[in-house]
Order: C-alpha cells, then sequence, then structure tokens
C-alpha cells in the first residue's frame, strides 16, 4: 500500500486530504507510534523533507524530545500548514451554504464535506435544520410538509421534490412549445383580428359637384 507524498505547500486542504490518506493506510497497519511518524517522514519531498529535518535539528539542539507520536507529529504540522484563520473560514462558509445553483446531492456533499473540515460535531435534528433551511424555498416548502425519521430520508426526499419540480418544468415548456406550433399553422389570414378601414380620398373630378369623398376599402 503506497503512502501518498507530502510536498509541503501551505494548502490547508491539500494537507488534510493527505493526513486523512495516511490514516487509513495506518488502521490497516498495526504500526508503532514511532515507525507512524518515520513511514510519514519518508514520504515528505521538497519544501516538507527540508523543513522536518530542520524541526528535528532544532528539538535536538534545544534539548527536546524526537516527536514519537502520530498525534504529536499531526499537531505539529497543522500548526505549520493550516492558517488559523481556515477554520473560521470554514465556519463562515458553512453558515451561508445554500443549495442555490447546486442539485440537492451536490449541497449535501458540500454541507457534509465542510462540517467533516470545521471537524463539527452536532445532532441529528440540527444537522437536518441545517440542511433544510439552506435548500431552494421551492424544494424546502414541500419537504417541511413531509414525515421523516432521520437525515438520509430528508435527503432522499428532497431529491424526489427535487426531480418533480423538474418533470413538470418540462411538461409545461413542452406545452407552451407545442401551443406556439398548433397558432403558427393558421396563417395570417385566418387571425381573428379586426381588419382596419383605411380613407382614401377622391379627386375632386372624379365626383359630382367637386366634393372630396372617402373610399372606404379593407385591407388584413
Amino acid at each position: 500500500m503506497n503512502i501518498p507524498p507530502f510536498h509541503g505547500k501551505t494548502d490547508p486542504e491539500a494537507y488534510l486530504e493527505w493526513e486523512k490518506k495516511i490514516e487509513h493506510i495506518f488502521e490497516c497497519h498495526n504500526y508503532s507510534e514511532r515507525k507512524k511518524v518515520l513511514i510519514a517522514a519518508l514520504e515528505f519531498t521538497h519544501y516538507a523533507i527540508n523543513w522536518w529535518n530542520q524541526l528535528t535539528v532544532n528539538r535536538r539542539r534545544n534539548g527536546e524530545c524526537p516527536v514519537s507520536t502520530w498525534d504529536e507529529m499531526k499537531a505539529i504540522m497543522r500548526k505549520r500548514f493550516i492558517p488559523t484563520h481556515y477554520h473560521r473560514e470554514l465556519l463562515r462558509k458553512l453558515q451561508n451554504l445554500t443549495q442555490g445553483s447546486m442539485s440537492v446531492e451536490d449541497y449535501f456533499k458540500e454541507m457534509e464535506l465542510a462540517m467533516i473540515r470545521a471537524n463539527i460535531e452536532e445532532d441529528q435534528e440540527t444537522i437536518i435544520a441545517r440542511f433544510v433551511s439552506g435548500l431552494n424555498p421551492e424544494i424546502a416548502d414541500t419537504v417541511e410538509l413531509q414525515y421523516y425519521v432521520d437525515l438520509e430520508e430528508v435527503v432522499h426526499l428532497a431529491m424526489k421534490v427535487e426531480k418533480q419540480l423538474k418533470r413538470k418544468g418540462t411538461s409545461r415548456n413542452h406545452f407552451s412549445t407545442s401551443k406556439w406550433s398548433q397558432k403558427s399553422k393558421w396563417g395570417p389570414n385566418t387571425s381573428k383580428t379586426p381588419y382596419k378601414a383605411y380613407q382614401t380620398p377622391i379627386k375632386p373630378s372624379q365626383t359630382k359637384g367637386g366634393r372630396w369623398d372617402l373610399q372606404i376599402t379593407t385591407a388584413p
């Protein structure tokens, strides 16, 4: 099982992704804490390996003990590669998260991922309330009227409502298109629009007594 490399970029999401992958590997093997530290450090490259070597030298020079557990190593790496404002930004993003143009499924995944990254643990009722409040109004209004037991049921219900709304929208568009096509078959002369009257003056020489008469004609 290959351990992913870590380059040492100041990218919180990249670091957390690396941390999650390496922890999955550790769960599959009965490594000691010291060995976990050594295995993780073996995959440091570029800036990360230079940073780690310098940190090790400084700890030895200052009379500190070597990093001996994976939890200690994680704490040191998080302090270096995750900015202090990152957690606040995650919380703000989660508070302002709404469905918008996303599908229900993508919106739920985005919310779930934001909660994992922010390390937020909430009871199921709170998570359901958070999810429903961020749905688009036409979906949320219907979901709130339904009976549900757990979060998964609410998500599936919202996805079902979304599909129903899409089908209704497609049906309306098809009906409007058919109605317009049917009207266009009648042609211009079959319209019920009343004819306009045109007043055409006739020259005095064309009338008796030299009066101007009006000739009424109709045109479609």
